[in-house]
C-alpha cells in the first residue's frame, strides 16, 4: 500500500470510529516477514486492470498487456499473503474488474499453487452472481470457481467486482505466535493529564496499560499490539488528543469513536437541523450549560468536539472538513 492510499484508509477509518487499528504502508513481503501465520482473516484488495469503474470513471488507457501484468502482480500479492493466514483463517481476493484474467485465472492458479487452501461458499445476497469456470485455461478449470461472487452492474447497485473467499483449511508450517509491542506507558504526569480529561469528560474506562504518549500525543493501541519492527507506521490504535499548556486537548478522531452516553456532556441534533448545519461551517451555538468541553453529535453519533465558553459552544470540528459558509449569521444571534 502507497503511504497516499494508507493515509486514505486512515481518514477513513477514523470517519468511522476504528479504534482498534493498525496501518502501515508496506511491501506484502515485508508484513509477512514481521508478522507470519497469524491472522484469522485477510483480505487482498488487489490492484488490477479497472474494467469495472468504466462506466463511472469514463474512458481511460487499457490494454491486454496491461491485464496481464496486473494478473502476475496480483498472483505475487496472493501469494505472499497466504503466509499472512492462520489455520482455519480465510483470504479473501477481491477485484474491481470483469477480466477472468484478473479473476478466475489468477484464483484457479492459487488454488493449485497452494492445495491447503480451498474456495467457500459465502452468503449469497441479490445480484450475486456464480464466478464462470469456463473462462479459465482447461488446465486449471474446475468448477468449484462457481463459489467465486461476480457483481454486475446491470444486476447490482454499483459498479462492477469480484470476490473469492478462500479458507486454510491445513497449514505444513508451524503457526508463528504474534510478538507483543514494546513500548513505555506513561508516566506521572502523562496519566495525571489524561485522568483529569477522562475524570470530568469521558463515562467508559480506558485501558490505562495501552496508553502511549508520543510527542505530546496520547493514543489507545488496539487490544492486540503488535512489535511492527521497521514497517512504516501510518496509524497505529485511535489519537486520543495532546498536551496543550499543561491540559489534555481531545482530538477530533476520538470524538468519531464516542457516542452521547459515552460523554459526560454532549449536545445530539438531527442530521437536518440548523445547529448540525452551523457546526459543519464552522460556526458557534448557543448553550447555557457550565464551561468545558463536550461532545456534539448527529443522531446519536460523535461529530465533533465543542467547547462551552459563557453561554456559547466555542466550534472545535476540523476546519478542513467545514462546508463552505452561505450564510454567516450564527444561530442565536
Amino acid at each position: 500500500m502507497s503511504i497516499r492510499a494508507g493515509r486514505l484508509l486512515a481518514e477513513n477509518m477514523t470517519r468511522w470510529g476504528a479504534a482498534n487499528t493498525l496501518i502501515t504502508s508496506a511491501e506484502p513481503t515485508h508484513l509477512a516477514a514481521q508478522f507470519g501465520s497469524i491472522f484469522d482473516r485477510v483480505l487482498v484488495d488487489a490492484p488490477c486492470s479497472g474494467e469495472g469503474m468504466f462506466r463511472k470513471q469514463g474512458a481511460f488507457e487499457w490494454s491486454m498487456g496491461m491485464v496481464q501484468a496486473c494478473a502476475r502482480r496480483q498472483t505475487g500479492v496472493l501469494n505472499t499473503a497466504a503466509n499472512l493466514v492462520k489455520s482455519g483463517g480465510r483470504l479473501v481476493y477481491a477485484t474491481c474488474t470483469f477480466s477472468p484474467e484478473d479473476n478466475e485465472a489468477v484464483v484457479a492458479q492459487f488454488l493449485c499453487d497452494f492445495p491447503q487452501f480451498e474456495l467457500i461458499d459465502p452468503p449469497r445476497f441479490a445480484g450475486f452472481a456464480q464466478g464462470r469456470p469456463s473462462w479459465v485455461d482447461e488446465s486449471l478449470a474446475d468448477e468449484s470457481l462457481q463459489k467465486c461472487v461476480r457483481l454486475w452492474p446491470h444486476q447490482f447497485l454499483g459498479e462492477g467486482h469480484f470476490v473469492a473467499v478462500m479458507q486454510l483449511v491445513a497449514n505444513e508450517k508451524p503457526q508463528r505466535f504474534w510478538k507483543p509491542l514494546r513500548f513505555t506507558p506513561l508516566g506521572k504526569k502523562g496519566l495525571a493529564v489524561w485522568r483529569a480529561f477522562a475524570e470530568a469528560h469521558l463515562r467508559f474506562e480506558v485501558a490505562e496499560e495501552r496508553l502511549l504518549l508520543v510527542n505530546g500525543r496520547f493514543y489507545l493501541l488496539p487490544e492486540i499490539a503488535l512489535e511492527t519492527g521497521n514497517l512504516h507506521l501510518i496509524r497505529y490504535g485511535l489519537l486520543l488528543g495532546e498536551i496543550r499548556k499543561g491540559h489534555f486537548r481531545p482530538n477530533h478522531a476520538l470524538a468519531l469513536a464516542l457516542t452521547p452516553e459515552k460523554a459526560t456532556e454532549s449536545v445530539n441534533f438531527a442530521a437536518n437541523s440548523d445547529e448540525i448545519a452551523a457546526y459543519w461551517q464552522g460556526l458557534d451555538l448557543p448553550s447555557a450549560e457550565p464551561n468545558g468541553w463536550l461532545l456534539v453529535a448527529v443522531d446519536d453519533f460523535g461529530l465533533g468536539w465543542g467547547k462551552r465558553v459563557n453561554g456559547r459552544i466555542k466550534n472545535h470540528y476540523p476546519r478542513g472538513l467545514r462546508r463552505k459558509r452561505d450564510w454567516r449569521r450564527e444561530i442565536g444571534d
